[in-house]
């Protein structure tokens, strides 16, 4: 049986690969423009900050962001050069490390933020009204539960 190459669902989903590469190339550029930091960077560490205790394994970061266990591992590595985290022996299991950041990896996440919802604020207030946007964080939402 043919496939309908017209199928909405492929557009669909072409639209959201598009836009996500299109607001993730803007959005790096802008954050590094304005503080010097990646935004790959500046997920580790939010994503850092906002877990439980702030650490994480190095497995658990994985699992978070596109990156495969060898690619965390050298992203950890570059950013524990410049100051921004740190590997902490686990307590109960000697063999797994804890990601954390430092006093530096703080700040530098703090400032970064700002200006990144500032960003944020800029390229959605402009294309989407509340109500899109409140549509979109409820799609993602439900999305994102499905799949985890």
């Amino acid at each position: 049986m043919p496939v309908d190459l017209n199928d909405q669902r492929f557009s669909s989903f072409g639209k959201l690969l598009e836009v996500q590469a299109r607001l993730q190339k803007l959005l790096d550029r802008q954050l590094e423009d304005a503080v010097g930091l990646p935004l790959t960077w500046f997920e580790v560490l939010l994503r850092i900050a906002r877990s439980d205790d702030q650490v994480l394994t190095m497995s658990a970061l994985a699992g978070q962001v596109v990156l495969t266990s060898g690619g965390v591992t050298r992203l950890i590595d570059r950013m524990t050069e410049e100051g921004l985290v740190e590997r902490v022996p686990c307590p109960g299991d000697r063999r797994v490390n804890w990601i954390k950041l430092t006093a530096r990896g703080q700040k530098t996440l703090e400032d970064a933020a700002a200006v990144h919802l500032e960003h944020l604020d800029e390229e959605f207030a402009g294309r989407l009204n509340a109500s899109e946007m409140a549509g979109l964080v409820r799609a993602l939402d439900s999305l994102h539960a499905s799949l985890s």
